[in-house]
């Protein structure tokens, strides 16, 4: 193969593994939307999309492992999903005031 042909397959190759653009349309309500937008800061909206079609995926994966590979891949990302909940309670339930719902509870009625 001459060097254009090279150049070419390589070029070919590096296109391949770039992420490519979708286009979708998202149907919520505007509160929202807004909220969404809110929360991404300066990360651009196409970005958190992406972030949010990744992570489906990665749970249907999880679900749906049955070949070594991919059960040990599934426990790896289940394990680090359980991380960020722990993280998320933990944050929760230290800004929590006195009187409010202690851990385990719904209701601060719950004896």
């Amino acid at each position: 193969m001459g060097r254009r042909g090279r150049q070419r397959s390589e070029k070919a190759q590096a296109d391949a593994a770039e992420p490519s653009d979708r286009m979708a349309r998202v149907h919520v309500s505007d509160e929202t939307w807004a909220a969404f937008r809110s929360q991404l800061g300066v990360t651009p909206v196409s970005v958190g999309l992406g972030r949010l079609v990744e992570r489906s995926v990665a749970q249907e994966s999880r679900r749906s492992a049955n070949d070594p590979e991919g059960v040990r891949v599934a426990i790896d990302d289940a394990r680090t999903v359980a991380s960020e909940l722990a993280s998320l309670i933990a944050r929760l339930e230290r800004s929590q005031q006195p009187g409010d719902v202690r851990p385990g509870r719904r209701f601060p009625s719950d004896r």
